[in-house]
């Protein structure tokens, strides 16, 4: 497996746990506030939520996607 590969895969992997364990489980004040302040002023809490889950989702899917692909290409 090609270390960019790897590291790319842990570093989508520890952005998604980030992410998604602050603002989808634990709902931290600072990280919605970011995550409202960046795309809409005006958008609920809780759909600051839903962002943080579906970010979380679509980088942990980049992620696994590295796993895989450098695995495939170190063969």
């Amino acid at each position: 497996m090609g270390t960019g590969y790897l590291l790319g895969g842990i570093a989508c992997v520890l952005y998604a746990v980030l992410v998604g364990g602050f603002g989808g489980i634990k709902k931290s004040p600072g990280l919605l506030k970011l995550v409202k302040m960046k795309i809409n002023k005006k958008m609920s809490d809780e759909a600051a939520v839903k962002i943080c889950w579906v970010a979380a989702c679509v980088v942990l899917a980049g992620g696994i996607f590295l796993f895989v692909f450098g695995a495939i290409q170190g063969v």
